[in-house]
């Protein structure tokens, strides 16, 4: 009887953000981990994070996943978007597994297909390779922190309210009152000299906590501010909204001239953390 070969995702971006050396990665996620001003909190139920290579933002990014540093999850649901490929809709990967150098994950296939069947604009698909990074960079990060969980990789295509709103809905539905994490994927303003990123940034994260989806959208398109990752931003407040989470509140700002010294041109990173209310 003859099996179907599993569909394993394999990194891109391995030896190039971040190290392709398990030892290696493994020491630098965890030194990252461990440096982290932001504690554990069992509370942390979706965080904000970036995804440039890991000298860029990892320290950035550390600030949330410490957040969630030794927490237990049946599944983590990664939302990110795609930079080289344009769909309409949102595209449920039907992989098997994501690999990284520190192992493979398992797809939660069950949910997956529940995802794609609850609305059209869940069930897009990608047409070739998929040659994506916003998603990939999250997971030795995750394997670090939670060890052991099974995945629900999300891309967003058009960054909608149309899009979000089908998401968040499908997976509050799907996930309400299960052990289920969620990471939105994104980096802030792109190539703007330092102290026009900064403010363009600050008021980003300024108007994510208002939570006003409506003026974000607006600001968006008028170019006020940049998230590469609007699609998962607005994704993550009507989420927010469904399952009563409570900020996000601002780990940690900083933007690529802090790391190099270049300050001419930047790129904006932030790491923001939802929260439960425990005695709701």
């Amino acid at each position: 009887m003859s099996h179907e070969k599993p569909i394993i995702r394999k990194g891109i971006v391995a030896g190039q953000f971040y190290p392709d050396r398990p030892d290696v990665l493994r020491h630098e996620v965890r030194t990252f981990l461990d440096h982290a001003s932001s504690r554990p909190d069992p509370s942390v139920r979706g965080l904000i994070v970036p995804h440039a290579g890991y000298m860029y933002s990892g320290g950035i990014a550390a600030e949330a996943y410490r957040a969630i540093d030794g927490a237990q999850a049946e599944v983590i649901v990664v939302a990110a978007f795609l930079h080289r490929i344009f769909i309409q809709g949102v595209f449920i990967d039907k992989a098997d597994f994501y690999e990284t150098p520190l192992g493979r994950i398992p797809v939660n296939k069950t949910l997956a297909e529940k995802i794609r069947d609850a609305s059209p604009y869940l069930a897009d698909t990608i047409p070739g390779d998929l040659n994506e990074h916003s998603l990939e960079v999250q997971l030795p990060f995750l394997q670090m922190a939670v060890k052991d969980f099974t995945l629900l990789p999300v891309y967003i295509g058009e960054p909608s309210v149309a899009n979000a709103e089908a998401l968040s809905e499908a997976l509050s539905r799907e996930l309400a009152g299960k052990r289920a994490l969620f990471v939105f994927s994104t980096d802030l303003s792109h190539f703007h000299p330092y102290k026009e990123a900064v403010d363009m940034d600050h008021k980003l994260i300024r108007m994510i906590g208002d939570r006003d989806v409506r003026r974000l959208e607006r600001s968006n398109y008028a170019g006020e501010i940049e998230a590469c990752g609007f699609g998962p931003v607005i994704t993550s407040l009507f989420l927010a909204e469904k399952l009563g989470w409570e900020g996000p509140r601002l780990l940690k700002y900083a933007n690529s001239g802090d790391i190099t010294g270049e300050k001419g041109s930047v790129v904006g990173y932030a790491a923001m953390a939802y929260k439960v209310n425990p005695e709701a």
